[in-house]
């Protein structure tokens, strides 16, 4: 083995582990950052929020299944109407 080669290496594997101790602290900030303190959001608004995305998620669920119908009737269409109605 050449030391050039050996030397590469190490400076690689070094390079590489500094980068992802880097990368791990400046996550770790991040986090710390944009985590919410648990003792500040009262629970009824907690609750308030889910039940908001709960319906959101139903919303969200009906409109999926009123564009599959939509596409569903004009996939069924002949072609030329729907070139026709298109122009």
């Amino acid at each position: 083995m050449d030391p050039i080669d050996v030397g590469t290496a190490w400076a690689i594997v070094i390079l590489s582990s500094g980068g992802m101790i880097v990368l791990g602290m400046f996550a770790r900030a991040l986090l710390k950052k944009w985590s919410l303190p648990k003792q500040g959001i009262p629970q009824e608004e907690v609750e308030r929020l889910r039940r908001a995305v709960e319906d959101l998620a139903l919303d969200v669920g009906e409109l999926h299944e009123r564009m599959d119908f939509a596409e569903r009737v004009l996939s069924n269409q002949p072609e030329s109407k729907r070139l026709k109605e298109g122009a």
